[in-house]
């Protein structure tokens, strides 16, 4: 008997668990929704606030309007550049106040983005069916097309009606919410929104969104890539009190080929998770930026009208990395971790390489550079542990191409930018000497910089400054030919 007891409770629950509905009451879907996405709304505008009033901030701008403007004087690609506004010309590489907030535009928003949730997306007469542990909301044109009471526009009616809107409803691990946005009578689900305690994200399935557009949209089919997968996200994280994360990710490795004109074009980027990350601090005042892109291709024909129209070209980065930090009273930065990937980035023509691209190869393929202020109050450049990049051109084929116009130190050359031979190697930009002839060029301060080319090398000492000049020596290399090394005076 206490085995069929238990046996029969056993069969209970496991159709129960097949069969019985949990899912989550229209109030509760509304209540997470809003509370959830004001609370989100509120750390972000928090933390975006104080750090948009860091004094790093404006020290950043400061420095890189020091080096823009020092750099700038620096005549070793050519002429130097000159501001001609005569109240100054500010750096755009830094905002001194990147995100303004307003706290009571912010509330105000809040205000009616719940009111919206709780009075016209989630209620009980939109509860279409429950479907297992998930409730299904019909969402109409009339529930989004107006605000403040006004009549809904006939356009956005019909437009959001035929779209067929449907929310998913589920209730997620620790209190969370997963938000599905179906789309069409088959119910496509490109978008999912998912809230949690500490976290909120949106998910793109791109698979997912193609299908809607060939159901929504048949004449658009055609335009459509004939492969489009890949699903990203697009995160938001409260660490703390005033300190969270903005991240991005590629979940699903992305790859889109499309034919076009007989010939396909494909691009793919490899899984990265995260992507990125952007981390505000306002409680210790730290900001933060990390990027981590993968593996990225594109493939296709060379296109335009040459003979080498029809032929497929290859451009392939191994990735790009980097990492920055700021905190509050810091005037010197470093970017940190900077690197092209773990192998060779490339242009190649019918499977034969014209352009290669090496980063420090024989160093960990990534380096760190510190931008900070000398004692004389210029600015200094450290790298760590060198910066070693080797380029390859070998680009006569171009040559076939008229518009291509390839000069000749680039049909076969390999090159050689190499800063190294110290513990932190070190450079910094020198100002023209009119009194001296001096031309302006980079000051050495710690190791040894050279450039390398088929049969040409240029070596600047600690010490020694790199200038350029307008005329190459006869026999002189015809590019490396206009650097040279001499006394920074």
């Amino acid at each position: 008997m206490k085995t069929k007891f238990w046996l029969t409770g056993t069969m209970m629950m496991a159709l129960c668990g097949v069969g019985c509905s949990d899912a989550p009451e229209a109030k509760e879907v509304s209540d997470t929704t809003a509370t959830r996405t004001a609370d989100m709304i509120r750390a972000a505008s928090a933390s975006a606030r104080v750090m948009g009033e860091m004094s790093s901030f404006e020290s950043l701008g400061s420095a890189a309007s020091i080096f823009q403007d020092a750099f700038a004087k620096v005549p070793i690609m050519g002429s130097p550049a000159t501001c001609e506004d005569p109240e100054g010309c500010d750096s755009p590489l830094t905002p001194s106040n990147p995100i303004p907030t307003d706290p009571a535009a912010t509330e105000a928003q809040i205000a009616l983005m719940e009111k919206l949730l709780r009075e016209r997306i989630f209620t009980e007469a939109n509860v279409e069916e429950t479907d297992g542990d998930s409730t299904i909301f019909r969402i109409s044109g009339d529930d989004v097309c107006s605000i403040d009471g006004a009549a809904p526009d006939a356009d956005c009616v019909r437009a959001v009606d035929q779209l067929e809107v449907r929310i998913r409803a589920t209730r997620t691990d620790k209190d969370g919410m997963d938000l599905g946005f179906q789309l069409g009578s088959k119910r496509d689900e490109p978008v999912v929104l998912s809230l949690g305690k500490d976290t909120s994200a949106v998910i793109v399935d791109l698979g997912e969104s193609k299908d809607v557009v060939q159901l929504l949209a048949p004449e658009a089919a055609a335009e459509l890539p004939r492969v489009m997968v890949g699903k990203v996200e697009l995160r938001l994280t409260k660490n703390g009190e005033q300190d969270i994360t903005f991240s991005t990710g590629i979940l699903n490795a992305i790859q889109i080929e499309l034919d076009e004109d007989g010939a396909t074009h494909s691009f793919s980027t490899a899984k990265a998770t995260p992507l990125s990350e952007l981390r505000m601090n306002a409680a210790s005042k730290r900001v933060s930026f990390d990027l981590n892109l993968g593996t990225t291709e594109y493939k296709g024909p060379y296109g335009g009208t040459s003979a080498l129209s029809s032929q497929q070209v290859v451009y392939s980065l191994s990735g790009l990395s980097f990492e920055f930090s700021a905190e509050e009273g810091q005037d010197d930065f470093v970017i940190a971790h900077v690197g092209l990937g773990q192998a060779q980035s490339y242009m190649s023509l019918n499977g034969k390489k014209v352009f290669t691209a090496d980063l420090n190869a024989v160093s960990g393929r990534h380096f760190d550079l510190n931008l900070a202020r000398g004692a004389d109050g210029l600015p200094l450049v450290r790298v760590l542990p060198e910066f070693d990049l080797v380029a390859g051109a070998f680009m006569a084929p171009l040559k076939a191409d008229p518009s291509a116009e390839v000069p000749s130190f680039y049909e076969d050359q390999t090159y050689r930018v190499r800063l190294s031979g110290s513990s932190a190697p070190s450079f910094r930009p020198v100002d023209a000497n009119t009194a001296t002839g001096f031309p302006g060029g980079l000051q050495v301060v710690s190791g040894e910089l050279t450039l390398n080319g088929k049969d040409a090398t240029v070596t600047v000492p600690a010490g020694k400054c790199l200038v350029g000049r307008d005329t190459v020596a006869e026999g002189g290399h015809p590019l490396l030919g206009h650097f040279e090394a001499r006394d920074c005076q």
